[in-house]
Formats: structure tokens, sequence, C-alpha cells
């Protein structure tokens, strides 16, 4: 009786090769959609209602509207990190009182989250 050489494993190097590729994929993907500052301006702006604006003597502005009363903050601190696959915000502001404000996020595939 003769004897067909098979080769051990073939379907299951297969499997691993396309796995690994399917992770390298989604790391890209998440890579490349990782939020930038704009994105969280803008998130600022939509869920916490703070626009920014730039003021040639004071630097950078940031305005808020609660209940039809502005309220203005100054920026006084920040920091981005990007961390591969996601980043983490955080923007300090003084109000007109001196008091600080601080907001943080996290960022993955365009869309920020409070932290």
């Amino acid at each position: 009786m003769k004897h067909e050489h098979t080769q051990h494993g073939g379907k299951k190097g297969v499997g691993l090769r396309t796995c690994m590729v399917v992770l390298v994929v989604l790391f890209i993907i998440l890579v490349m959609t990782n939020p930038n500052e704009e994105k969280f301006v803008a998130w600022l702006a939509s869920e916490h209602d703070i626009h920014s604006s730039y003021n040639v003597n004071e630097g950078r502005m940031f305005t808020q509207t609660i209940d039809g009363a502005e309220k203005t903050f100054q920026y006084k601190a920040g920091h981005i990190q990007h961390r591969g696959i996601f980043s983490t915000y955080s923007y300090l502001f003084l109000d007109h009182e001196e008091k600080e404000i601080q907001i943080e996020a996290v960022g993955i595939m365009n869309m920020l989250f409070n932290k």
C-alpha cells in the first residue's frame, strides 16, 4: 500500500497567517483613524458647547454658552498623547474667576469619549 505524503499543519499555518494579516490590517485601520486635535476641538464644541477662537492679544480663547450666558475660558495648557491605536486628550482652561476647568477625552476610530 502506497502512502500519500501530506504536509502536516498546512491548514493550521494558513489560518495563522490569515489571523496575522487580519490583525495587522486592523492595527493599521486603528492607527489611521486615530482622531487629531482638530477633531478634539470640534468634539469640544459638539459635546461641551465650547467653541475655539484666536485673539492676537490674548491668544487662544474658548467660549461656552449655557442658558444664554456666555463664559469665556482662556486656554492654559493641554496635551495630546498618541498611543498607536488610540489617543488621550486633556485641555486645561481658566475662567474669568481664575478657576481651572479640565476636560479630558480618549479617542479611537475617529470617535472621542469623555475620560
